[in-house]
């Protein structure tokens, strides 16, 4: 499923997509140019809308103040018990493809 394209995610932004499914919310992220990341957009706490701050390396969840690793979906901090499901990518010329999800228990 195509889910952005290049040039509507800036190096430095991020922007928002649903993966596997209509209810599935998920982030994708462009740190720098070479770069790509996608994860899911629901906190392993409780399901609450991660925001990406990509100027700091880091993935914060507001309900409860849990912070999760930008370049790794890892949690560092807060209550979150386990990391982000990674979104896996392809990129096509300019249009970016999710092909699965990584789901990480520690």
């Amino acid at each position: 499923a195509v889910v952005a394209s290049l040039a509507d995610v800036p190096v430095g932004s991020s922007a928002t997509f649903r993966y596997p499914g209509d209810h599935d919310p998920c982030l994708l992220i462009r740190p720098d140019e070479a770069t790509l990341l996608a994860y899911s957009q629901a906190c392993t706490h409780l399901s609450c809308a991660v925001i990406p701050k990509v100027a700091e390396g880091l993935l914060l969840c507001p309900c409860h103040e849990g912070y999760f690793d930008l370049r790794t979906g890892r949690n560092i901090a807060g209550p979150p018990p386990r990391p982000l499901p990674k979104i896996e990518l392809e990129v096509d010329g300019d249009d970016v493809y999710a092909v699965g999800v990584q789901e990480r228990t520690v």
